[in-house]
């Protein structure tokens, strides 16, 4: 079977390996958040807020390519 090829079918694969990327990271920030206390924590407080805002822009991308030609 042929595999596709596409650049519809190329940024689907692109925004999936994303969300699984992102998703991986943002567990390694709950865990990093669980284990800092102290000055550091509002950092990685920070981090994990940021890492929630790029999830958030990567579904909307994803919903954006579905409608794309």
């Amino acid at each position: 079977m042929q595999e596709d090829t596409t650049p519809k079918s190329e940024r689907r694969e692109t925004v999936g390996e994303l969300l699984e990327l992102i998703f991986v990271v943002q567990t390694m920030g709950h865990r990093l958040a669980y284990e800092t206390h102290g000055e550091a924590y509002d950092l990685v407080w920070d981090l994990n807020g940021l890492l929630h805002q790029a999830r958030d822009k990567i579904e909307r991308i994803q919903i954006a390519a579905k409608s794309l030609p």
